[in-house]
């Protein structure tokens, strides 16, 4: 048993060391595949799919208010939820812009 959790934190050691040689080549890259993957999910989360739900969920908190059944404790979540999926560029451009 003491043998096999050797190998175990070996091979962790081994490929902590492979990822630490790595990362810093792929943050020299440039755009690579991962620049470009990486905006592909911001545009699906910030997208035209994203924004119809916003707005439905919205609309629902509207018709919730108006026959007098609105929980406010969903509300704030949903505000909030929309606040930080489409907020959430400049929040993070407005950290690294007050961290520099």
């Amino acid at each position: 048993m003491k043998k096999n959790r050797k190998n175990q934190l070996l091979t962790l050691s081994v490929l902590t060391v492979a990822a630490m040689c790595i990362i810093p080549d792929l943050a020299f890259a440039g755009t690579g595949p991962w620049d470009k993957a990486a905006t592909q999910i911001l545009a699906i989360f910030t997208g035209g799919l994203t924004r119809t739900i916003g707005i439905i969920a919205v609309i629902a908190c509207g018709l919730s208010a108006l026959a007098g059944k609105l929980s406010w404790d969903w509300a704030i979540k949903i505000i909030v939820g929309i606040v930080l999926i489409f907020g959430s560029t400049a929040i993070v451009d407005y950290v690294i812009s007050a961290s520099t």
